[in-house]
């Protein structure tokens, strides 16, 4: 039984160090500045305190720790935002006496615990005034000092006030620097009672009441009022980082946004806020201790794309300030690129996207920035369950159509999939809308003198041609026309010629000879049907497809 308290308390002492080793304590979406939920840092993950015994002395080492002044009230159960959201916990059972600096100095039940309530987070609200202020000064960082005791607001005695006391008491206040030390009521004399006589601050104390004085003993009147003239502070821009080199992610991949102060604010809760597409969504309060926040870690998804930026804000005598907003971090999902081309020719750009001709090959190609190693991209086919996969050589594939179809016209989308650590990754789907049509060409000849029984029937099939003299000379003219064309101009020439034939990638030239006879004549690329065999002046239809 003694070996297992002792390994107990071994243990406890193992992880009380490592804890205070790297400590960093935080505030979660309170609803003021030194308001929230307790979270602590460990092992480079975020975690929760349970709430289970928390009570009011653990919650005065946090507010203590942060900067924040005494605590006003704590809370174990869901009050200010929501649980523990699947964050792990990471100490149990606290149990502070109150006068300790930080919260690993405190007794806990260790890491891990797992029998804490998912709703039970430790909560605090401190108190956001200083115990000390600034009187009849000409802005909110000069005045008579003031110190908060025992109910009541006090003057502080000038003998050996001097610059290093001026220090601690600009930097408790938030207002920079010490400029001077003014003595003999400068800025008028107060009245009440009089708090500490001989204060000897170092000058590196966060507090006016951590120094050296009296005890309370003094021989001094209001005469002898110390005063302080701080710089003032101007909230320098925070910059907002991320931990992935690129903008573009894929869905999975696992994000984390800091934002880091330029210069540390000594001794004071630092609250920083986060914003997505200029939406708050997240607060997080640290102490002085911690110049930087961090977002909470979060998978990529469509949820999670925008522009990122952040704020920090602290008090300036009781008075809150804010920050410039930082940079803007744009996140997104990756998408892969998707085009087609034509080897042989036959296709024509659209409004509304490419158009291949019936009967010629193309090819659709997808391709990725070089971001990852290899992967697999997958071509996905509307209205069907067809899905081509093909490895990514140099960051791209080609999926190939040897014969345009119609069975082939639909939507594409392209995807782009890698394994990384054994964990999957994909990119968000990119779209091609691939139409299939058919060109039909019409064409004539016509000399002088020449019977109009066939042209009336091509009108009705061509809506846009020219207009003809009727007595010009011989001319040829071409018009792109729909499917329907060649149906329409077919019908008229099956009044006129017994002899037809048609055939895609395949046409024949029809016409009579010197002799009178009817002759064909195969050309690659249409059909010519000849339109009336007793004209001698060849007249013909031209249909290509």
């Amino acid at each position: 039984m003694g070996t297992i308290l002792l390994f107990m308390a071994l243990a406890h002492q193992m992880v009380k160090s490592s804890l205070a080793a790297g400590e960093e304590i935080r505030l979660v979406n309170g609803t003021s500045r030194c308001s929230g939920t307790v979270e602590i840092l460990y092992e480079g993950q975020w975690g929760r305190v349970c709430g289970q015994k928390w009570d009011i002395d653990d919650a005065n080492v946090v507010c203590g720790q942060l900067g924040c002044g005494r605590a006003v009230s704590v809370q174990s159960s869901v009050h200010l935002g929501q649980g523990s959201g699947g964050r792990p916990t990471w100490l149990d059972d606290v149990g502070c006496k109150g006068s300790e600096s930080s919260l690993t100095e405190c007794s806990h039940g260790g890491l891990k615990h797992h029998d804490c309530l998912q709703s039970q987070d430790a909560k605090v609200v401190c108190s956001v005034k200083h115990n000390i202020r600034l009187v009849n000064g000409s802005d909110l960082c000069s005045g008579r000092v003031e110190v908060y005791q025992i109910g009541h607001w006090r003057t502080v005695c000038d003998d050996i006030w001097d610059l290093n006391d001026s220090a601690v008491a600009c930097r408790q206040l938030g207002c920079g620097r010490a400029v001077s030390a003014p003595e003999r009521a400068y800025f008028g004399p107060g009245s009440g009672p009089i708090w500490q006589d001989d204060v000897a601050c170092s000058g590196s104390e966060c507090s006016i009441t951590q120094c050296p004085h009296t005890g309370g003993t003094h021989n001094c009147h209001h005469g002898n009022d110390a005063g302080v003239i701080c710089s003032g502070v101007v909230l320098q821009m925070p910059s907002l980082s991320t931990n992935q080199s690129y903008s573009a992610l894929l869905q999975g991949e696992e994000v984390q946004l800091t934002c880091t102060l330029p210069s540390r604010i000594l001794c004071n809760a630092v609250e920083f806020i986060f914003y997505l597409n200029g939406e708050s969504i997240m607060t997080v309060t640290v102490g002085s201790s911690q110049p930087r926040a961090t977002l909470t870690k979060f998978k990529m998804d469509a949820s999670h794309q925008g522009s990122y930026r952040c704020l920090y804000r602290t008090l300036s005598n009781s008075q809150a300030i804010s920050s410039p907003y930082s940079n803007f971090t744009k996140v997104v999902l990756l998408q892969p690129n998707i085009s087609l081309s034509p080897p042989n020719g036959g296709m024509f750009w659209e409004p509304q996207g490419p158009e291949v001709v019936r009967g010629h090959s193309f090819s659709i190609t997808c391709s990725i920035q070089p971001q990852y190693p290899g992967g697999l991209f997958y071509l996905d086919f509307s209205g069907s369950n067809m899905t081509e996969t093909k490895p990514a050589v140099n960051h791209s594939a080609s999926f190939h159509f040897p014969v345009a179809e119609y069975t082939d016209q639909g939507n594409y989308s392209c995807s782009y999939v890698v394994n990384i650590s054994n964990w999957s990754f994909r990119s968000a789907n990119s779209e091609l809308a691939v139409t299939i049509r058919v060109i039909c060409l019409v064409s004539w000849r016509r000399r002088m003198n020449r019977k109009p029984s066939t042209e009336a029937g091509q009108r009705e099939c061509i809506d846009n041609r020219h207009n003809r003299e009727e007595d010009n000379e011989e001319e040829e003219d071409y018009v792109n026309v729909e499917n329907v064309c060649y149906q329409r101009g077919l019908e008229d020439a099956k009044k006129n010629e017994k002899e037809k034939g048609h055939s895609y990638g395949k046409s024949e030239d029809v016409y009579d000879n010197e002799d009178g006879n009817t002759q064909r004549n195969g050309v690659s690329g249409g059909s010519h049907e000849k339109i009336n065999s007793e004209d001698d002046e060849g007249d013909y239809v031209n249909v290509s497809a």
